[in-house]
């Protein structure tokens, strides 16, 4: 029998190292997310330089850590109910209440409700990147921590109300009241 070729080349190499790390990070991210705060019943981290979790209604929001360009990391609440109108319409109502938001979450937030893109974020960034040394990835990994308990101690209750608020500005008039029956 033969032996399967060994990839070699630097770009597969570094490629495989690269996810590992990711994978490594991600899966002590989900651990301590799991076993030390009940904040998500994730198992496995995954090759990837991110990390969805469900919210308390994913059908509308979820919570993520990406690492980005630019040597940044990022937590968000990114809103995607599957239709643009609808999310940005979460977005904006969100945006009415920025200063309150922002004052319950402790910090400014980045609000972005990317144009080219179905859905909108509110996020926070650091500077960070996966190539980082083990300590320096342990600070990313409890700031991302942080963000992500904030994220969910403060934004179900305001997109609760947005889309509830949303839903109630869409019900059409009842006819029989409307004709002042």
């Amino acid at each position: 029998p033969t032996e399967s070729p060994v990839i070699t080349n630097q770009t597969g190499q570094q490629g495989s190292e690269t996810k590992e790390r990711y994978r490594a990070f991600f899966q002590e991210l989900i651990d301590e997310l799991r076993d030390r705060y009940q904040f998500t019943n994730a198992r496995a981290g995954q090759p990837q330089n991110w990390y969805t979790f469900s919210s308390e209604n994913s059908r509308i929001f979820k919570y993520s850590t990406s690492f980005t360009r630019g040597d940044r990391v990022m937590t968000e609440v990114y809103i995607d109910t599957g239709d643009k109108a609808k999310n940005e319409q979460i977005f904006n109502c969100l945006s009415e209440m920025k200063e309150e938001i922002e004052g319950a979450f402790g910090s400014a937030l980045s609000w972005e409700q990317l144009e080219t893109k179905r859905a909108c974020r509110i996020a926070i960034y650091m500077d960070g990147d996966i190539d980082g040394e083990s300590e320096a990835l342990a600070q990313v990994r409890e700031w991302a921590i942080q963000n992500l308990l904030r994220f969910k101690a403060v934004f179900p209750e305001y997109i609760k109300r947005c889309v509830q608020g949303i839903t109630q500005q869409n019900i059409p008039a009842d006819p029989a009241t409307a004709r002042g029956r």
